[in-house]
């Protein structure tokens, strides 16, 4: 049984602590439920940029001290921004955690984004944004996501543009914090050897005039689906392909978790067995599921030799039919198992703990611990499985291809080879 206590204050804010005695370490986190779907089409990017910022100077510490204090206790804080919440988390011994939530209420609450900072940090996501745009996988993840949900905030990239990021500005910042960082938006989380009831106390005493807020209310995404070919001169193609899957608040979210990691979890997965090890089309090969509150994505991706293209789809798309008609016990034993692993593990890692404590509390308004998911995956047989496979099949698919394409209709190729 996880020893989780929760406990809202009457501003709205959620404190959740897990205890695991015998732990020197916690992991302490600030999640707040803002991402890059919750960004206007002129402000994408400003998530992630406010993100960079909260760590350049507050009313009491300038960046230098930030950093100073966290790192004097041994600990070193960082942070990231998703599509649907930004973070801010630190790993230190456990009976440093005052510190953590000292520097973590000045950088959330009372961020000041001095020019000049603003200046330097610029030019930093500039080089960022420069970066991926070399990166062919990069440009495959988010050219599949503009495909798969267009003209959708939940579609655009994390990291936004360098035009919004070249003229972005302070009160710019400060209107977006304004209106997203809010209690009622925010979780505070702790996983390690730690006293529940001090934790609670002391996150109050930081966070305890945090404005309350409204609940965020976020458009539904609409998922499209179709093609896109970025024709460029890259000695492999990059590969995207992937389809809807359901919420990660749905029952049957599970099932199809389950099903990437039949798919392309380890060196004995069908994709990986048939792709690499009996055609020789790529060095790897990989399948997962990823859920959101209200939509979710089953994808595959590769490096794949152009000359190859059509073969590795005719490959590919085989591998997925057949599980619609047949799972073999092996890989149903395999994959439950490694699922398992899995969640188990994560009750050994403290920060991944704390992240998936705050999700499941901001998504789900509960806790799902990894024994309760534990206990549904091993529930999970081929019957749920193979018609998890027929309902994705049933989906138009998203394909991107990021280099050289060769001739051929490659999404026409797909289609008909998952049609058979």
């Amino acid at each position: 049984m996880m020893d989780l206590r929760t406990r809202v204050l009457p501003n709205g804010l959620t404190i959740a602590s897990v205890r695991l005695p015998g732990f020197r370490t916690a992991a302490v986190g600030t999640f707040v439920k803002v991402g890059s779907r919750d960004e206007p089409a002129d402000l994408n990017g400003i998530s992630h940029f406010l993100e960079h910022m909260a760590f350049k100077g507050t009313a009491t510490r300038d960046a230098r001290r930030i950093s100073l204090e966290i790192e004097r206790v041994g600990a070193m804080m960082n942070a990231y921004t998703a599509k649907d919440h930004t973070a801010f988390h630190t790993v230190l011994l456990a009976e440093h955690m005052p510190v953590a939530l000292d520097v973590l209420a000045d950088v959330v609450l009372r961020s000041t984004f001095p020019p000049d900072e603003i200046e330097r940090e610029r030019q930093v996501i500039l080089q960022e944004i420069g970066e991926a745009k070399d990166d062919p996988e990069s440009i495959a993840q988010d050219e599949f996501d503009l495909r798969a949900y267009p003209k959708q905030a939940f579609g655009r990239p994390i990291l936004g543009n360098a035009r919004f990021v070249k003229r972005v500005g302070r009160d710019d910042f400060r209107h977006y914090l304004g209106t997203h960082y809010f209690a009622s938006n925010t979780v505070i989380s702790a996983v390690g050897d730690i006293d529940h009831d001090r934790f609670a106390d002391e996150v109050e005493k930081r966070f305890g005039e945090m404005p309350q807020g409204v609940r965020s209310q976020r458009e539904a995404v609409r998922y499209v689906g179709g093609f896109r070919h970025v024709d460029d001169d890259y000695e492999q193609t990059s590969v995207a392909l992937g389809w809807p899957a359901p919420a990660r608040s749905d029952p049957s979210f599970p099932v199809y978790e389950l099903l990437g990691e039949l798919l392309g979890g380890g060196m004995s997965s069908p994709l990986f067995q048939a792709v690499r090890e009996r055609h020789g089309l790529a060095y790897q090969i990989d399948a997962w599921t990823e859920g959101h509150e209200d939509c979710g994505l089953l994808q595959v991706t590769a490096g794949v030799a152009p000359r190859n293209l059509r073969l590795f789809f005719e490959v590919v798309c085989g591998e997925i039919r057949e599980l619609t008609h047949r799972i073999t016990p092996e890989d149903l034993e395999r994959t439950r198992n490694q699922q398992a692993t899995h969640l188990a593990r994560s009750l050994e890692r403290p920060m991944d703990l704390a992240e998936t404590v705050a999700r499941d509390l901001l998504v789900h308004g509960r806790v799902l611990s990894p024994l309760e998911r534990i206990a549904t995956t091993m529930a999970i047989g081929e019957t749920e499985l193979r018609q998890a496979a027929r309902d994705l099949l049933s989906q138009p698919p998203t394909l991107v291809l990021v280099g050289r394409a060769g001739r051929g209709d490659h999404h026409s190729t797909v289609r008909r080879s998952l049609d058979r």
